[in-house]
């Protein structure tokens, strides 16, 4: 139900009972949307680690759609070793979070 027409709904309820209908619908909303993200601490952790290796064998690489990822890992016996740590942290992550969908 889009949000205004739920407003409207909820004007008549309990204003209790109005609140526990809006946030269910929020999280209903936005639950599907959180899960489907990959773990930013590990992305985060992917970029630090192999900003350099990026610079010296990716830099040609147009950044979006998982390209540089995709580079990183076509250069894997190239990569620093924290690279490389960050990049299986990374991947494992990724794998954990489709799992739980």
């Amino acid at each position: 139900m889009p949000i205004v027409f739920q407003a409207r709904a909820l004007a008549g309820l309990p204003k209790t009972l109005a609140a526990a209908v809006a946030l269910a619908g929020c999280l209903t909303v936005a639950g599907p949307a959180t899960a489907q993200q990959p773990a930013p601490a590990a992305g985060q952790a992917l970029k630090e680690a192999c900003k350099g290796d990026y610079k010296t064998l990716c830099s040609e690489v147009q950044p979006g759609g998982g390209r540089i990822v995709a580079c990183l890992k076509q250069q894997a016996d190239k990569l620093s070793p924290g690279c490389k740590q960050a990049l299986t942290a990374a991947q494992s992550a990724k794998q954990a979070a489709g799992a739980k969908q």
